[in-house]
């Protein structure tokens, strides 16, 4: 059944764009931002969210006879959780799970929240600000263009980042030296970062302080990005390879109120949650929509495992905007290579020194993704736009085969447009090691990256790339057009290895690149690494205008074949206005057949976007976001929690990320209770696989800067007495406790434990609360405690009166829990993944795999944990 949708004012029939043959259709449901979730989701009474449209489609999608659609309507889908996707959401029996657009319409999917109440700050520079500013982002949009983050020195133009050079990296100091006059206007260095680019990279590290020599001044990064930094042997730190005569790299400072003196720029003061905005010529602050992102990931389809995979489901003409991203403001992000960055690195002995910048041993991980897909199948992201994305707008991270992303608009995206595959086994597998896995299946196989527009990508984290592969097999990357990127533009392998991969027979054939490796060095319009097995082709691709930045450490390269590359045809590719050839490095045996003149009108004139998709080019932005029907923050089940009384931690307050809490990802480690991001555990399960029928449920998986916040009413003014039920198997666990954003406790220590199963009580004292309706915030200062209830009374004999006692709910290392078992650090960072039979087999499996000593935590895959200690 054909359809049709408009974009960019072109009226086009999905169903022959796409090449489908349009199933009979057994269901379909309708959604509207007007509608009501406790409708029947059709076209007259459609539903309110998408995930009343994904429930009602697991009711019916056990035994298909044809597609189930979901029709999205136009407008303003505020997401306040990342929607999950999991098996039991696609199709059955070839039929598929179609998420659309109604046609002609143009259903906006948003991560974002509005930021209103502005006011004058300083007339005389037309400063505003907006204060009691909760969220915390990196990126701002002001009627539907992209503001900038206050830096030094000023943006060029709207693309283009201006810089300064470094006088001295000293290495023995670990700090940069720098021109005095290029800090003298900074008054508090503590929110300032240094964004460094670095060869093919750009590292983004938070300064501790400055210290003024004189002439020069020594900036000073914080831990844990500065010690990584200046172990770090590649890229390479200093005086730039190759430079003639010698120079020093470039870097620009961000995140000062010191340095908004442009018009669009912005500074947030997290401390006071005010936000600052200097506004451009003709925007009225009291009309403008300002928008701040808050959801990291907006989609997260995840299979269970590769044996159970998501199939079988289409996402098709939905715009995507306003995904948030702040592992640069926690601990700053230091990018390898392809905006993969490193979370640690190790000691390298055969290098000499430890100190002296010498170690090529890497740990690393990827961006987040506003729509992540993992573990599926025959799964379709077809003519979708996705802007106004801070880090990685699409991202197959692994376990995917036979999928199609066709037809897609990208542009004002943080980082990559798209990523595919695995970049290494886990981050806790040094990266030089071979990415080949037993498991086939979790290998990205058969996908297709076809007809997108990838445009002015890698705005965030200018080492990224348009459209990055880590070890994929037989993926196509045909027919796209990548442009404006700051590194290269189609990058395909990782590892810097001859020994043989999972890659093979991966083909980039007929893509229109140009304009990329606009600030880095030591890129290519299509940049390869490593073994890539046999029957690799690149091809008939069109490659024009490129340069290499004043600002590089030094040079680029056509087609680019670095280290270890092996296994492609290259032939037929076409340059214009760009250097042309081959380049290669340490590469191994490829076939090359490329004609002198590097040109062929033909393939200029067919390469890039075919003609049915070009309509994507016409597509400029995504919808200006209707936060009309904002969902505001409420009590849980609709009444105040009763102070004096026992608050139940996980009933925290509707509302959803950065209005009723803050969590640093996306999912519910624990996965039981509520469905949102905030890591809701179970404890005293009859089932605890599938955490049913539980004793209890408690907060867990905490990370310091998370928050919750609870509707309380105060019953009479007074100091009062509180008890706590929590639980930690480490001594660095604590919180502290608000009322309407002022502080009504000190940091309170959790004590430590046995494990997170057993619970003890905790008592304290609040400052004077006042009668009436407040808001409470519980704020995580430490790591890893687990809080179940807080009690509040007026004297000791009713804070007695409860009479619950410490239970344990232990989990035995021989429980036979079958799956993947997550290893994560006692600062709360995933490390990996091991595979296990039991508990036991899964710590020896962890203690083999970690290369420094430490305390880490097991979560098993029915949701219990352990602790472990490695020497």
């Amino acid at each position: 059944m054909a359809f049709k949708h408009v974009f960019g004012g072109a009226v086009l029939a999905c169903a022959s764009i796409f090449g489908l043959a349009q199933a009979a259709t057994q269901a379909t449901f309708y959604v509207a931002p007007d509608g009501s979730d406790a409708a029947k989701g059709t076209k007259d009474a459609p539903f309110k969210t998408i995930t009343a449209a994904q429930k009602a489609v697991r009711a019916i999608n056990g035994s298909m006879t044809g597609d189930i659609e979901v029709i999205l309507r136009e407008g303003t889908y505020q997401l306040t959780n990342t929607v999950n996707f999991t098996e039991a959401d696609g199709g059955q029996n070839g039929y598929y799970v179609r998420y659309k657009a109604a046609d002609g319409e143009k259903p906006l999917i948003t991560g974002g929240m509005p930021i209103t109440g502005w006011t004058i700050h300083d007339e005389k520079n037309n400063i505003w600000k907006a204060e009691n500013v909760d969220g915390r982002f990196r990126q701002l949009y002001v009627n539907n263009k992209k503001a900038v983050r206050a830096c030094y020195p000023n943006m060029v133009n709207d693309m283009d980042h201006d810089f300064r050079r470094l006088t001295k990296v000293d290495s023995a100091g670990r700090a940069f030296d720098v021109s005095t006059d290029d800090v003298k206007m900074i008054k508090d260095a503590d929110n300032v970062e240094i964004h460094l680019m670095i060869a093919w990279s750009e590292n983004i590290l938070r300064l501790e302080k400055i210290q003024n020599n004189g002439g020069t001044s020594k900036l000073i990064p914080k831990d844990p990005e500065r010690t990584r930094l200046f172990h770090r042997a590649y890229p390479m730190l200093g005086t730039a390879f190759a430079s003639n005569p010698p120079k020093q790299q470039a870097f620009y400072l961000e995140n000062s109120y010191d340095f908004i003196d442009a018009p669009g720029e912005w500074f947030l003061d997290e401390k006071e949650h005010v936000l600052y905005y200097k506004a451009r010529e003709g925007e009225n602050m009291g009309s403008a929509v300002v928008v701040a992102p808050r959801v990291n990931t907006l989609f997260n389809v995840l299979g269970k495992d590769t044996k159970n995979k998501v199939g079988y489901m289409a996402f098709e003409g939905l715009y995507f905007g306003h995904s948030n991203y702040l592992r640069p403001s926690d601990e700053g992000f230091l990018d390898l290579q392809a905006a993969n960055f490193n979370i640690d690195v190790l000691a390298d002995p055969g290098r000499g020194n430890w100190e002296n910048l010498n170690s090529n041993k890497f740990l690393l991980w990827r961006p987040d993704a506003a729509f992540r897909v993992e573990n599926a199948h025959h799964f379709k992201v077809q003519g979708n736009v996705f802007s106004q994305i801070a880090a990685t707008a699409l991202d197959f991270v692994s376990g995917t085969n036979d999928d199609m992303i066709q037809g897609n608009a990208f542009f004002d995206i943080g980082a990559a447009g798209i990523m595919i595959g695995k970049f290494a086994q886990d981050s806790l597998t040094e990266i030089h090691e071979a990415y080949n896995p037993t498991d086939k299946e979790e290998i990205s196989t058969r996908d297709t990256i076809k007809n997108n527009l990838v445009n002015n990508v890698t705005t965030e984290h200018q080492g990224a790339v348009g459209i990055g592969a880590g070890y994929p097999r037989f993926v196509e990357i045909v027919h796209n057009e990548i442009s404006y990127t700051n590194y290269s533009g189609i990058s395909v392998g990782f590892g810097w290895t001859k020994k043989e991969t999972a890659m093979t027979n991966n083909h980039i054939n007929w893509n229109e690149i140009h304009h990329i490796a606009r600030l880095l060095c030591d890129a290519g319009p299509i940049y390869t690494l490593s073994n890539q097995g046999v029957g690799g082709e690149i091809q008939y691709n069109y490659i024009h205008d490129n340069t290499t930045s004043k600002w590089a450490d030094y040079w680029n390269v056509p087609i680019y074949l670095d280290e270890g590359t092996s296994g492609f045809t290259i032939k037929e590719n076409v340059f214009k206005n760009a250097q042309g050839g081959v380049g290669q490095n340490q590469a191994g045996t490829n076939t090359i057949n490329q004609t002198g003149d590097y040109w062929n009108q033909n393939t200029a004139d067919n390469a890039g976007i075919e003609k049915d998709f070009k309509y994507i080019k016409e597509i400029t932005e995504i919808p200006l976001p209707d936060f009309s029907n904002t969902v505001p923050q409420a009590p849980f089940g609709g009444v105040a929690a009763a102070i004096p009384g026992v608050i139940q931690l996980e009933n925290y307050d509707e509302g959803g990320q950065s209005v009723s809490f803050s969590d640093k990802d996306f999912i519910n480690e624990g996965n039981v209770y509520r469905e949102d991001g905030v890591d809701v555990v179970g404890y005293g399960c009859s089932d605890t696989l599938n955490t049913e029928d539980c004793k209890g449920y408690a907060i867990g998986y905490t990370n310091p800067g998370e928050w919750l916040e609870y509707t309380v009413n105060v019953a009479e003014d007074g100091e009062y007495l509180f008890r706590a039920n929590v639980a930690s198997g480490l001594d660095v666990a604590s919180f502290r406790l608000f009322m309407d954003g002022k502080a009504i406790t000190d940091t309170i220590a959790i004590p430590q434990g046995e494990d997170w199963v057993t619970y003890d009580t905790i008592d304290g004292k609040t400052a004077k609360l006042t009668k009436g309706e407040h808001v409470l915030r519980v704020t995580i200062t430490g790591t890893y405690g687990n809080l179940d209830w807080i009690k509040f009374a007026l004297t000791e004999e009713e804070l007695n009166a409860m009479g619950i006692k410490s239970v344990n709910y232990g989990i035995s290392l021989d429980l036979n829990s079958v799956g993947a078992y997550k290893v994560y650090t006692a600062q709360g960072r995933l490390m990996g993944y091991v595979n296990a039979n039991s508990a036991r087999e899964a710590q020896n499996a962890a203690r083999a795999m970690i290369h420094d000593a430490g305390i880490y935590m097991v979560k098993a895959p029915n949701g219990s944990a352990f602790r472990m200690k490695v020497k």
